[in-house]
């Protein structure tokens, strides 16, 4: 497991980009977190490394989000 520490939202969004380019099919990932700690720009960067080029929107308030792609990202 690898530790990130971020300085901006920019770089959350690059953290996530650079898990999603790893992630494979079946991989799974878990977002915990209070409100406004990055999960949005943390799965916004997540689904783009994905090849998702579609609006994101925060994983807060909804039971699932689906972003379709190669790898699909819920």
């Amino acid at each position: 497991m690898e530790n990130v520490i971020s300085h901006s939202p920019a770089q959350t969004e690059a953290a996530g980009r650079r898990l999603g380019r790893q992630l494979r099919r079946g991989d799974f990932v878990a977002l915990t977190g209070g409100l406004g700690m990055g999960k949005t720009q943390f799965i916004r960067g997540l689904a783009r490394g994905l090849g998702y080029a579609g609006a994101v929107t925060s994983p807060t308030f909804t039971l699932v989000h689906e972003y379709p792609g190669p790898v699909p990202v819920y």
